[in-house]
């Protein structure tokens, strides 16, 4: 069983998104505002496949892990969901009905892969999602991106992403338990990813069209740490309960305890 604490926290979201930011940064900026616009849609979708595997489970700590993680999911998506609405009032009318045209879409997606997809093809896409979130998440500590400066958004980004951390082995465990076929996971579980990413950018370059500007990404160093960690996911021997964790992660999972506790 994952050692996996479901924190009951709310972020406020009182200042304007700031776009007015150097054509080298934009990029980055949109692609992390982009991937807010996703967590009301893929989260909820993820916990739904995760309420049809529970009952088809055998291992009662392995169910108790698949219940944990749809919990902090839970608390993702109603976070960024909030942060969102703050997005698209930045951005104005027409940038927000664009961004709401793209959320349509995504949502009538992942509603589509929960009734019409088997469910060894949504838990693929889960654990697909949940291993490139985490070699992102294990980038951002290693490199130190959770103690720089905040991206727009603030403190939703270190809390989420060290959650990703917390429970990276809960997609991965339920899949194998299931399914636990290694081509299967890397054929549809890249499928996933490729979906997702599509949506990324279909949002990231609505963003950058609306402010009438190019939204160039340059690889950063935590890009390219995240790329390495991505890629050996597709290992055969790949196994998320194996890595070992950068430093300062449970002194922030701990921060993150304290806040959680706190009236």
């Amino acid at each position: 069983m994952a050692d996996i604490t479901v924190r009951n926290l709310r972020f406020r979201f009182d200042e304007p998104v700031d776009f007015d930011v150097p054509d080298e940064e934009l990029g980055t900026v949109l692609s992390t505002l982009a991937l807010s616009m996703t967590m009301p849609y893929l989260e909820p979708y993820l916990i739904r496949t995760m309420k049809v595997a529970i009952p088809q489970i055998s291992s009662p700590a392995l169910v108790e892990d698949a219940k944990r993680f749809s919990q902090q999911e839970g608390h993702h998506f109603r976070n960024h969901a909030n942060f969102n609405n703050q997005i698209r009032a930045s951005i104005g009318e027409t940038g927000a009905d664009a961004l709401r045209e793209i959320e349509a879409d995504l949502e009538a997606d992942y509603q589509r892969f929960t009734k019409q997809k088997p469910l060894r093809w949504n838990l693929a896409y889960a654990e697909g999602f949940e291993a490139m979130t985490c070699a992102t998440a294990l980038a951002m500590a290693e490199t130190g991106a959770f103690d720089g400066e905040m991206m727009p958004g603030g403190e939703i980004w270190p809390w989420h992403m060290v959650e990703e951390i917390e429970h990276r082995t809960v997609a991965f465990g339920v899949y194998d338990h299931l399914v636990g076929s290694y081509a299967y996971r890397i054929w549809f579980g890249t499928r996933a990813q490729l979906h997702y990413l599509g949506y990324i950018k279909r949002f990231a370059v609505s963003m950058a069209k609306t402010l009438g500007r190019e939204a160039a990404r340059p690889p950063s160093a935590l890009e390219r740490d995240a790329r390495r960690r991505y890629l050996r996911t597709f290992l055969p021997w790949y196994d998320p309960g194996k890595i070992e964790l950068p430093a300062g992660v449970e002194d922030l999972l701990q921060r993150y305890d304290a806040l959680s506790a706190s009236p």
